[in-house]
């Protein structure tokens, strides 16, 4: 969805669902997202949100402007995925930018471990960083998910 923000500038704002780890067309979902990244010009602002299945952990010093010192846990193979393409796109992910309660944080609670995990995000180009004051998960909401709603 391209929403006009004025100025002769907008905003694209997509929604994403990615197959989980063990689904053969997860490879096929990251060509597509960088498809769409790619399609989106670099002087428009671009906002990514979705359910990436994805857990990109705490490594802020290797992944640098991706994400931020307030990641959760530890980075499995769509973590890499997600984070290789955002760096290949100059983007980040908002929701390792803020400190805040895991409660506020994470999104997914692992039905076996009962671990709860941060894999739904808001990624934006990091040169419009400063449009993001806040990111966090809404404990309680009712959104008709297994998953908090994300609000930034």
């Amino acid at each position: 969805m391209q929403l006009p923000l004025g100025c002769n500038t907008s905003v694209t704002l997509a929604s994403t669902y990615a197959p989980t780890i063990t689904n053969p067309d997860e490879d096929k979902f990251y060509e597509e997202l960088d498809s769409l990244i790619s399609s989106v010009p670099q002087s428009e602002k671009l906002v990514i949100l979705g359910d990436f299945n994805a857990r990109v952990g705490t490594d802020h010093q290797a992944w640098h402007n991706i994400i931020g010192k307030h990641g959760v846990g530890k980075c499995n193979s769509n973590g890499l995925l997600l984070l290789r393409t955002c760096a290949s796109h100059d983007l980040n992910i908002r929701n390792t930018m803020f400190r805040l309660p895991n409660r506020n944080k994470t999104t997914w609670m692992h039905p076996c471990s009962l671990h709860w995990h941060q894999i739904d995000y808001v990624i934006a180009r990091v040169k419009d960083r400063q449009d993001v004051i806040l990111t966090k998960a809404m404990c309680g909401a009712d959104c008709w998910t297994n998953h908090p709603l994300i609000i930034s």
